[in-house]
């Protein structure tokens, strides 16, 4: 199966009853992705992605805005609004629609019609989920015409937690999420996300890179003939 990957990407089942939770409820870590109508979040994205022409590098910025609940039996799910601009000046441009579902003991939130699992209640240190359980782990992703194997190995654990300052914000506690930490000397697939209390996303950074130099020792930014390196960085919220 190939899925076509536009970027911005940036580019997550335990088995439980849907139903909105309380937010309030803290001890769960609920607060670590906070779901509610009219949030927002803008987000710097830099990507460089590699292909037969080479490597192309890229800076924009993307919005997700919280801008429906709808509420179907007891299932409640959330319409997230994505928008694009490349510069600061220009005016939003509609990116594409993600669906958010939040549950007793997991977030699921649906991009461009794949399903993960972004985080597991309670949040705790060294939990460990299989975050693309919804979907095949072979499935191929197309960046610059080519197909690649984008969630090869991944496996998610939360590997971190403190305080962390980003654009001259300090973000008092903070979860850091494995999402993908694999590498061979042809693939290599790295992904991390920080997730801050009150905030949600705030960080995060890929490395989704593959060749076919086997010999080669150099950096993956010099040998990588096919992937991308991307880099997303909160500016902005409410």
């Amino acid at each position: 199966m190939t899925k076509i990957l536009y970027f911005i990407i940036p580019i997550l089942f335990l088995g439980c009853a849907k139903r909105e939770i309380d937010d309030h409820q803290t001890d769960m870590g609920y607060d670590y992705f906070p779901v509610k109508v009219g949030q927002y979040r803008v987000y710097a994205v830099d990507s460089i992605v590699f292909g037969q022409s080479g490597a192309d590098t890229t800076s924009s910025q993307i919005r997700e805005s919280i801008v429906e609940k709808i509420v179907e039996g007891q299932d409640i799910k959330y319409r997230v609004l994505r928008e694009w601009r490349q510069n600061v000046s220009d005016n939003w441009h509609t990116n594409t629609v993600w669906w958010i579902v939040k549950e007793d003991n997991r977030i699921i939130q649906t991009e461009e019609n794949l399903k993960f699992i972004k985080l597991t209640f309670p949040v705790q240190l060294g939990t460990t989920w299989d975050g693309n359980a919804f979907f095949d782990d072979r499935t191929t992703v197309k960046i610059a015409s080519e197909n690649l194997e984008f969630f090869k190995e991944w496996d998610y654990q939360v590997v971190g937690e403190g305080d962390y300052v980003l654009n001259n914000e300090t973000f008092d506690n903070i979860f850091v999420v494995e999402e993908a930490d694999f590498e061979t000397s042809i693939e290599l697939r790295k992904s991390t996300a920080i997730y801050a209390k009150g905030v949600g996303l705030i960080d995060r950074r890929q490395q989704i890179l593959d060749t076919q130099c086997i010999t080669c020792t150099g950096d993956w930014a010099e040998k990588a003939e096919k992937g991308v390196i991307l880099t997303q960085l909160l500016i902005e919220h409410n």
